[in-house]
């Protein structure tokens, strides 16, 4: 990738932006309680920049990332040591990092399951957990709009709740994947 083509480079400025809640977490994981974390996100943040050339497209950028961080997390580590006592050992933060790592990589299988099944769904079920979940309103306003009850609707968004969990538990087994 290099700096004279601007699509490669807002190629590269969306990857690192789409990556970066899950970047942040991964540090946060790896480094639980430490007022430094800002820091470190930044440091890695400034790394994958100045590195960019060397991400290879289409390749998995978010394991390029984390690889990174990772390496940042034991140089801050590394700098804390000689300053102070640190809690968490290299291997230690090693076997963090896997988990964290697997962890993230099951939440993402499994948003993926669930915009499959949401999209399975009826329109008007979908609506209805559009305005209870992602709008976070109450059901009232909803039931009115709608012409029923309250009580109707919290008893169809368990009954959704039920089909959208079989369903993700059944797509994540089809992959492989742990439900």
């Amino acid at each position: 990738m290099s700096a004279e083509n601007p699509l490669a480079l807002a190629d590269f400025v969306g990857l690192l932006t789409r990556h970066q809640p899950d970047l942040l977490a991964y540090i946060i994981s790896l480094m639980p309680g430490d007022p430094e974390v800002p820091d470190v996100i930044q440091k890695s943040n400034l790394i994958l920049w100045n590195k960019r050339a060397q991400f290879t497209p289409g390749s998995d950028f978010r394991a390029w990332a984390f690889s990174i961080a990772r390496f940042e997390v034991l140089n801050h580590l590394k700098k804390k040591r000689r300053s102070r006592p640190v809690l968490l050992d290299e291997e230690l933060l090693e076997t963090l990092s896997l988990q964290a790592h697997d962890s993230l990589d099951s939440h993402d299988r499994r948003l993926a399951a669930l915009e499959i099944c949401m999209s399975e769904l009826r329109q008007q079920d979908r609506d209805l957990l559009d305005h209870r979940y992602r709008a976070g309103s109450d059901l009232g306003e909803y039931a009115k709009r709608e012409g029923r009850s309250v009580s109707a609707l919290s008893v169809s968004l368990n009954r959704l709740r039920t089909i959208l969990r079989r369903c993700v538990t059944r797509r994540l087994a089809m992959e492989g994947g742990t439900p």
